[in-house]
């Protein structure tokens, strides 16, 4: 018989799978004790990935992408309550009741947001003085994100670079290895600032890496994010699209997410009955 649920447990790991793309099921706290942990054994090349469904709708599409998310990264943490919300359904517990509980913010803090951490990276390399070097964004939002934080954790060891286009690669990776930072953050956007950190980690000396998305755009006061209110409820997506509406076409993988997820439980349950 076909087994009902897609998503399985790992009890030891607090990991769950989604169509074969593993998820840390922990909190954030969990996270950083994680990361925390890594960087004081010295431990190199611990790639995170922040996870949300356009990730796991365009790991469906490109295989190589999918396998990169199953097989590469260090660990993948859920960055949308989309993933929390077919996690649940796919339990066997209600789409619409799960909903409900959603918008009550009853699963927020199994959300692991890449934009919180990217916070939370700089204040714990501001207490035991590890170095951040933030890649990416659009423009000069790198170097305005780290003078961001360079204000708010004073003393704290930052570097930064535009990267590609503006700047060479290998001109780049000299750079990060100059400073050679504990902490980097990458803000290529999705899909591709994980193709480039799986590219070139071997290559990089740093300790954790992380891709960041747009996580700059906030940081450099270029454009705010959305109230705890709106954070809560699991629709931080809504806020992004109504304040941009140009997003409109990438938020149709959210629809697809929710098409192929509820139709995968019909047809388990189907082959269960």
């Amino acid at each position: 018989m076909k087994k009902r649920e897609e998503i399985k447990c790992n009890n030891a790991l607090n990991m769950w799978e989604i169509w074969g793309i593993p998820i840390f099921g922990g909190n954030k706290r969990q996270v950083l004790d994680l990361v925390e942990k890594r960087l004081a054994e010295k431990k190199k090349h611990w790639w995170i990935a922040t996870v949300n469904p356009e990730f796991v709708m365009v790991a469906l599409k490109d295989k190589k992408f999918g396998k990169l998310l199953k097989e590469k990264t260090s660990l993948n943490v859920a960055d949308g309550i989309g993933l929390i919300w077919a996690k649940e359904v796919r339990k066997g517990r209600g789409w619409l009741k799960t909903g409900v509980k959603v918008l009550r913010g009853n699963y927020q803090k199994e959300i692991v947001a890449g934009s919180e951490l990217v916070e939370d990276f700089c204040e714990l390399a501001k207490k035991q003085n590890y170095g951040v070097f933030f890649l990416g964004g659009f423009g000069d939002r790198a170097e305005r994100t780290a003078g961001y934080f360079k204000l708010k954790f004073k003393g704290l060891r930052v570097e930064w670079s535009p990267g590609r286009p503006e700047v060479e690669n290998m001109e780049v990776l000299a750079k990060i290895n100059k400073f050679k930072p504990e902490i980097l953050l990458v803000a290529y956007g999705m899909k591709k600032q994980e193709e480039w950190i799986e590219e070139t980690l071997g290559k990089l000396k740093v300790g954790v890496v992380m891709g960041v998305g747009r996580s700059f755009d906030y940081y450099s006061g270029d454009l705010k994010r959305a109230s705890k209110i709106w954070r809560s409820m699991g629709l931080e997506w809504l806020y992004s699209l109504i304040k941009e509406p140009k997003r409109w076409r990438r938020q149709l993988a959210l629809v697809g997410f929710v098409r192929k997820v509820l139709k995968k439980n019909r047809d388990a349950e189907t082959s269960s009955a």
